[in-house]
């Protein structure tokens, strides 16, 4: 007779269910319900303030202030803020100084933005965090403080991209008008230089007023005209888009204007703007 295959039953004592402490999972929910009423709130605030930023600037300031008191480390309060330094109401009165009130308020925001006044960026922690390598996508997947440091890092890296893209831009129409602003200038497109160049913004308009700005800088404080000349063409050949198109050819322009024995491309220049943004009147 053949032999029965022995066996063996095997027995499997599984662990005890882990179980939270009493009342933990209740105060986690909670906390987590809480902490996503709160940014709701908040949310729906910032949304509040942009219908608020030329009609009701009291009402705006006033909302802005609380809104710093609960949350002074947010970014996006923050671009809020720069937003109505841009498009805001100006006080009664300024009208005939808007590029340079708008400077003083966009300047304001700079300052208040620094970890040193209270504010959420400190650029020396940005350029020591993007001066080295960053995560690989790998850690970022596995790792969420990794992570979240890494998005956070780069909302405030975007945030002071773009406040010190406006204050240079704003320097740079300033300047062309007082001579007395061009030393401002100067050390406002250093600082920009440090932050900013065409690869490292996304968005084409931004790339428009990077040029306009540099090129700006390079007639007005370096005197060198053919480098100006030669940022503006590039960009009219390399962007495409953007609402702000038509202010490369009014910057270059500008530029021809201020060369001897450029006549004909002055005109050539006014044509293609005639023809590109025809102008229509209304018959009467």
């Amino acid at each position: 007779d053949k032999e029965a295959v022995s066996s063996m039953k095997v027995i499997y004592i599984a662990p005890p269910k882990s179980t939270a402490k009493d009342g933990d999972d209740d105060k986690s929910k909670a906390k987590a319900k809480e902490d996503s009423l709160e940014d709701v709130v908040f949310k729906a605030k910032l949304g509040h303030l942009a219908g608020l930023r030329t009609k009701n600037v009291t009402v705006y300031d006033e909302i802005i202030t609380t809104l710093k008191d609960e949350r002074p480390d947010s970014v996006p309060l923050l671009t809020e803020m720069l937003t109505f330094a841009l498009e805001g109401t100006l006080p009664d009165g300024e009208t005939d100084s808007e590029d340079q009130v708008r400077l003083a308020e966009v300047e304001k925001v700079y300052n208040q933005s620094l970890t040193e006044n209270g504010g959420p960026i400190d650029p020396l922690a940005l350029a020591q965090y993007f001066g080295l390598n960053e995560p690989d996508k790998d850690e970022l997947d596995t790792d969420d403080e990794a992570k979240e440091l890494n998005e956070g890092m780069k909302e405030k890296r975007d945030a002071l991209r773009k406040i010190i893209l406006e204050r240079a831009s704003l320097c740079g129409v300033v300047a062309d008008k007082d001579s007395a602003e061009v030393s401002r200038f100067d050390n406002a497109v250093k600082e920009l230089k440090q932050w900013s160049n065409l690869e490292s913004l996304k968005d084409e308009d931004e790339k428009i007023k990077l040029t306009i700005t540099l090129a700006r800088h390079a007639r007005i404080c370096q005197e060198k005209k053919a480098l100006a000349m030669s940022l503006l063409l590039k960009a009219k050949k390399d962007l495409s888009s953007g609402k702000n198109l038509k202010q490369l050819d009014e910057e270059l322009l500008t530029l021809v204007d201020a060369v001897d024995g450029m006549a004909h491309v002055k005109e050539n220049l006014n044509e293609g703007l005639s023809y590109r943004y025809p102008v229509f009147k209304r018959s009467v």
